[in-house]
């Protein structure tokens, strides 16, 4: 199969685009801002450096996230066709069947699946408003590829998450849809019967119970519920007996008690498995006894680190177990598995080798490989005839051997914790007084891991060092580094984030004269705040997508902080001691403190960070007369769909940093301690 997507994927039938475009409920209200003028030309390259154009960097990936139909037969992934995003049915025997689908315009793809051979479950999401508030609802779409419809899934008066799948048969027959019936109740179980789209309730909503788990033969055996102050767990044996509360647990007695993030159970039996912290403060897999509620045998825990999440075989065995400590990893406790990863590794050494996706009989698989400084590619592993042939080069026009090496470090913060970071250095320039170019991870409750990362290998390029610092609250790490977090946006998280610099100029390595900063989303909002806070360390700050009010951020209660793992009370753990002032650490209420220009740009169809809060910030810098760049990139959402406006946005990047901190200059003296 060809690696672009010139002429192998047709248009489909209008009746699927036609039957998903009618699949609406509340659009979203937000005015939408225009481009501004067009960026300055391309500035010089740093003497030494060979040259990627920008236009290569912004390139979209021709595919991403390739999943493979249970039978073999077919591919289902994200693809950009003709500079459009769609997804793509792509025939691995005959490119003639394939076909696209379009994603409604002001519909975000949040994710997909097989359901069966012949079925695709699709998420999308959306912006809408309640009581005159933004907020996020997400919902589910079947596509039948027998008959090109597309069937909306649930409920129109459904809450705001819509999507949460907790079980699909194996065959693609049913599915079970944890969903509130109406933004007053709390989620229900339906059993949705994927031939006629019938849905019927086979478990109610039970008060606080927002979590709910089957068995590996589809029977809802156990829920989570929470509030304030308490957590518990409910449980029945089988699926006519009753939920009774097996767990029941304070909140001020989480410490001892753990969180629970996983319960996997086998048909028939009250064995199975728990993902908790319990034990170590980490998250681990241990078998795990529900009725009696005994964590027992552990089947895998790291010493540093948490697992990310587990592989489920359809029998309710653990097939694989993912983590990421410098990269990511992964253990097969399926032999067969662990034999075929074995020698794919032997096959492609010194890289990062995944089975991300493969048939039912485990006879066809896809398979990425890549490096932080290698945008990778797929392959179709057929262990039939024992050979990998190329499926797709997403960036097919990026040369591995331009860009820099990324390298795991770490440092000590000024409390003393250590901060796991990564830092890439340009290539063909000494390590010593280099421009340095900091970049804070979203989320925050995300981690930056040892992947190729496009804006990381830009600024290189041009000849800047990068530092991703994974600062306190950064999850993966364990439970007392999450804790560490707690309430220190804008405090200690920043000290972190500033620390890092330090540590680089102390080694030689940075110029502390030529810093800047720049993120997105979270990392945006870090941006901002460091040209208020500490404006004496950074030279020009660049946010895309960034807060500006924390206050404004919490009462839009949704995308930014999807509550998982350590994160579920994400509303206290933001706002630390409940008499703190959000205003005191919000940019926008800080304006006039700032003293370097800022880049400021945001996509006016965001729908985690409104773009109301860039609109703001430019708003109140143009009235206290600070300089500062803006754009509002029409369409755009959380990220770039369009090439043009990546484009545009790495052009404006390159220009203002170019004016505000020249990769080129010679090194200056430290100033005295």
């Amino acid at each position: 199969m060809p690696d672009s997507g010139k002429n192998n994927m047709r248009t489909p039938r209008s009746r699927i685009a036609a039957t998903l475009w009618l699949i609406a409920w509340a659009a979203s209200g937000a005015a939408i801002a225009d481009k501004r003028a067009t960026p300055p030309d391309t500035p010089p390259a740093a003497a030494g450096l060979q040259r990627i154009s920008v236009e290569d960097f912004g390139a979209l990936p021709f595919m991403v996230r390739p999943r493979i139909s249970p039978d073999g037969r077919r591919l289902l992934a994200r693809a950009y066709v003709k500079g459009e995003l769609r997804l793509a049915v792509v025939d691995l025997n005959d490119s003639t069947k394939s076909t696209t689908i379009p994603i409604p315009e002001k519909r975000d793809l949040l994710w997909y699946r097989w359901a069966g051979n012949d079925r695709l479950l699709i998420s999308v999401g959306l912006s809408s408003r309640l009581f005159g508030s933004e907020i996020y609802v997400t919902r589910l779409v079947m596509v039948d590829l027998t008959n090109e419809q597309a069937h909306f899934i649930g409920k129109r008066s459904a809450g705001i998450q819509g999507d949460d799948v907790i079980y699909l048969d194996p065959d693609g027959k049913w599915l079970l849809l944890s969903m509130q019936q109406t933004i007053y109740d709390y989620p229900s179980v339906w059993h949705v019967d994927l031939d006629t789209v019938k849905l019927k309730k086979v478990v109610p909503s039970q008060p606080s119970v927002w979590q709910w788990f089957a068995d590996s033969s589809g029977v809802v055996r156990t829920g989570i519920g929470r509030t304030k102050n308490r957590r518990w767990v409910l449980y029945r044996k089988d699926g006519d007996s009753r939920f009774e509360r097996i767990v029941n647990v304070k909140a001020s007695d989480k410490e001892a008690s753990g969180e629970i993030d996983n319960i996997v159970l086998v048909s028939g039996s009250d064995q199975g498995y728990l993902v908790s912290n319990a034990r170590t403060g980490r998250f681990g897999l241990y078998r795990y006894d529900i009725a009696q509620d005994e964590i027992g045998e552990t089947v895998f825990e790291h010493p540093t680190v948490d697992i990310d999440y587990i592989d489920i075989a359809d029998d309710g065995s653990i097939r694989a177990i993912h983590y990421v400590d410098d990269r990511r990893r992964i253990e097969w406790l399926d032999p067969e598995l662990k034999v075929i990863q074995e020698q794919i590794d032997n096959a492609i050494p010194d890289r990062m080798n995944w089975i991300i996706s493969r048939s039912r009989d485990h006879e066809r698989m896809i398979v990425w490989t890549s490096t932080a400084s290698d945008p990778g590619r797929y392959y179709v592993y057929d262990l039939a005839v024992g050979k990998m042939h190329l499926l797709a080069k997403p960036y097919e026009r990026i040369d591995p051997k331009l860009l820099a090496p990324v390298e795991s470090v770490s440092y000590k913060a000024r409390d003393g914790l250590e901060i796991p970071s990564y830092l890439t250095l340009p290539r063909e320039r000494e390590p010593k007084g280099l421009p340095l170019v900091v970049v804070p991870h979203g989320g925050p409750f995300a981690r930056d891991e040892w992947f190729y990362d496009y804006e990381v290998q830009f600024l290189a390029n041009r000849g800047y060092a990068v530092l991703q610092p994974n600062f306190r609250g950064s999850t993966g790490y364990g439970k007392a580094f999450v804790e560490k977090g707690e309430g220190q946006w804008g405090r200690g998280m920043q000290d972190d984030i500033d620390d890092g610099v330090k540590w680089l100029v102390e080694r030689g390595i940075v110029d502390p004269k030529r810093v800047c900063i720049m993120g997105a989303s979270f990392g945006g909002y870090a941006a901002m705040w460091a040209a208020a806070r500490n404006p004496e360390i950074y030279r020009c700050a660049i946010s895309y997508a960034g807060v500006s009010d924390v206050e404004a951020m919490l009462r839009y209660d949704r995308k930014l902080f999807t509550a998982t793992r350590y994160y579920r009370s994400w509303r206290s753990d933001v706002q630390g001691d409940e008499d703190f002032d959000l205003a005191t650490v919000s940019p926008l209420k800080a304006v006039d403190r700032i003293g370097i220009p800022l880049l400021l740009a945001h996509g006016s169809r965001d729908e985690t960070v409104p773009p109301s809060h860039t609109k703001k910030m430019h708003a109140a810098l143009t009235k206290a007369n600070k300089p500062h760049e803006y754009v509002i990139y029409d369409g755009e959402g959380h990220g770039f769909e369009s090439r043009e406006n990546l484009v545009d946005y790495l052009k404006r990047v390159e220009a203002f940093l170019s004016k505000h901190n020249p990769a080129d200059l010679p090194a200056q003296p430290s100033a005295p301690q």
